[in-house]
């Protein structure tokens, strides 16, 4: 049987859950699982640049509940950005 690989997004049909670009015969798993066949783990992602303070501190300040009626929306900003806070050293 003669395919045409012309990039085609596929489900990976070990895992189920992970789409490829299938744009090569030997292509067959996802990079996740054809990592975990071979023995080896995917490269963790690079970490996120931090947020400057003085720019989440301004953050804060827009999100703020009291600017917002204590909307649920607002809080839960508001929380996120505050554990951001917390975990930055400076």
């Amino acid at each position: 049987m003669n395919k045409s690989f012309t990039g085609a997004t596929v489900l990976c049909p070990t895992c189920n859950t992970r789409w490829f670009v299938q744009d090569q015969p030997w292509k067959l798993l996802c990079v996740s699982c054809y990592l975990e066949r071979k023995g080896k783990t995917a490269p963790a992602p690079p970490a996120p640049a931090p947020i400057e303070p003085t720019m989440l501190r301004r953050l804060v300040q827009l999100c703020h509940p009291d600017k917002h009626g204590n909307s649920e929306a607002a809080n839960t900003a508001t929380r996120y950005l505050l554990g951001l806070k917390g975990g930055q050293h400076g």
